[in-house]
């Protein structure tokens, strides 16, 4: 399988509906996301089936939805756990942006691009939020600024390597 034919860049506009899908499960490759998949299509039996390479999947719930300062959705099957296998510990949220964000990445010397919200101190990393309040306020603080923003609860990652 082909990591594109699975995660495209156009999906990323599947996180910004205003409607319910199955769990709301996602995964993310290099910045492209995945349908909404059932719960337990994501294992390491579907993780190997992608290409050998250096990157990580990460399986995420979907929890709400804000554009113009409101809420425009909540998930009301909301897990709020990672899994046991997960190196994420304990459950944590991520700010998505309908437009991609530059970054830099000081060791690398470079500027990057990326749709998740960056941790300020260490770029290679998505800014991380501890509790869901916390996370829902800085996404709503983000569409005030003009965004369509989604706030994701990091479940499982897969690391390809």
């Amino acid at each position: 399988m082909i990591y594109e034919t699975v995660s495209k860049d156009e999906n990323i506009d599947l996180l910004f509906e205003a409607e319910s899908h199955s769990g709301d499960f996602i995964a993310v490759l290099r910045d492209g996301f995945s349908e909404y998949m059932d719960r337990k299509a994501f294992s390491y039996d579907w993780a190997w089936t992608h290409p050998a390479g250096r990157y990580v999947i990460t399986v995420f719930q979907r929890c709400s939805v804000f554009i113009a300062g409101k809420q425009i959705w909540k998930n009301k099957d909301l897990l709020n756990e990672a899994e046991k296998i997960s190196r994420i510990k304990p459950p944590c949220f991520v700010i998505v942006l309908d437009q991609k964000q530059e970054y830099m990445v000081p060791s690398w010397g470079r500027t990057m691009r990326s749709h998740f919200v960056r941790n300020k101190k260490n770029p290679l990393h998505s800014w991380r939020f501890l509790g869901i309040e916390k996370a829902e306020l800085a996404a709503q603080r983000y569409s005030e600024q003009g965004f369509k923003v989604a706030v994701l609860e990091c479940l499982e990652d897969f690391n390809m390597y």
